[in-house]
């Protein structure tokens, strides 16, 4: 006879249903707000970054940690708005200029392309990415209906203004947020927990103040080059490419797009020129200047970098593709310290260590 303390075997299989239901239903839940949270994770990285610049300021001044972080918080938006100040008319002058020029310098450049087999049938294949079955102005077309995205601009705005609300909640209650996830978590489990987030914000920190290097380094290269090229609005196209570095690999290919259409406006050779800038400058990058940068920051393989960029882009859409990197940072950290240093019992490096 069954023991009346034994649980009975069809009370078990409910249990186990019911657990696999509400697993299923929390993970379709979590999809729906995919768009939520991936916004929440970038309000996170802008709290990260305020943190980061009120700990300078603590180790440079002695006072509160209040006024440090509200500090940090001012430094930024200074910089932000003294950036749009002193060059918001010109670089809203280049950008303009980017746009206006555009058409003009793909019809150059498809002229000089069409004298040659390869460069014709590259033609034919933009073309027919831009706008199917077009022919000739299709570029023209699509750059001149740029009008068409000021909702969506709109909308941007608005996302970025509830991000920056968000963050300012979250760094100013951050340890209390922490102490909300882990209370989720079983005794045991949430002091392992506890300890990836901790690491998690250390390499975000690191790899923060390592890509925003890398964005000044290469707008001032990139910028250089352009001047002395004699490329038009080569302070936009700067800004484009440093901006571009955010996301690695596929960012600065398609920053160099702009660039070397710009130069066909000038003349053939400047474009080709241009093109071997901006793929020297690439390479120098790649090869000599992230990874020094990355030395003191936190390290990701370029190949996993750009695995992640196309998995998140193919799940998450822009969104996935522009905050890859970070998440792949902080993935990679809970992988390390709960997986393969936890489970495995193995001594391996953590991003950011």
């Amino acid at each position: 006879m069954t023991s009346a303390s034994q649980t009975p075997p069809s009370a078990s299989f409910t249990a186990r249903l019911l657990l696999t239901a509400l697993v299923v239903a929390l993970a379709l839940f979590l999809w729906a707000v995919r768009d939520a949270l991936m916004l929440a994770f970038a309000a996170v990285l802008l709290a990260i970054a305020v943190h980061g610049i009120a700990d300078a300021i603590r180790k440079a001044v002695t006072m509160p940690k209040g006024l440090a972080l509200a500090l940090g918080a001012f430094t930024i938006f200074a910089v932000l708005a003294v950036t749009i100040g002193l060059f918001g008319a010109q670089l809203a002058s280049a950008f303009s200029s980017v746009m206006d020029r555009l058409p003009d310098a793909w019809a150059r450049a498809k002229d000089t392309l069409e004298g040659h087999p390869l460069g014709a049938a590259l033609v034919t294949e933009i073309e027919r990415f831009t706008s199917g079955n077009s022919k000739g102005g299709s570029f023209r077309e699509m750059v001149t209906g740029a009008g068409g995205f000021a909702f969506p601009f709109a909308s941007g705005v608005t996302t970025a203004l509830l991000v920056l609300f968000a963050a300012a909640f979250i760094t100013t209650s951050a340890s209390a947020y922490c102490k909300g996830v882990l209370t989720l978590f079983p005794k045991g489990v949430d002091d392992k927990v506890g300890d990836a987030l901790d690491a998690s914000g250390i390499a975000l920190r690191k790899w923060l103040l390592g890509i925003t290097v890398d964005m000044i380094v290469i707008a001032v290269l990139i910028g250089l080059a352009l001047w002395l090229l004699g490329v038009p609005a080569f302070i936009g196209l700067a800004l484009i490419a440093g901006v571009a570095q955010f996301v690695p690999t596929v960012g600065p290919l398609v920053s160099a797009i702009p660039g070397i259409l710009l130069a066909f406006t000038v003349g053939p050779m400047t474009a080709l020129w241009t093109a071997l800038a901006y793929l020297g400058i690439s390479q120098l990058e790649a090869n000599l200047i992230y990874p020094m940068i990355q030395k003191k920051a936190a390290s990701i393989p370029p190949a996993l970098t750009l695995v992640a960029i196309l998995a998140f882009g193919m799940l998450l859409g822009p969104l996935g593709v522009l905050l890859a990197t970070p998440m792949l940072v902080v993935v990679t950290v809970f992988v390390t310290k709960l997986y393969v240093q936890g489970t495995l019992g193995k001594d391996v490096g953590v991003p950011g260590d």
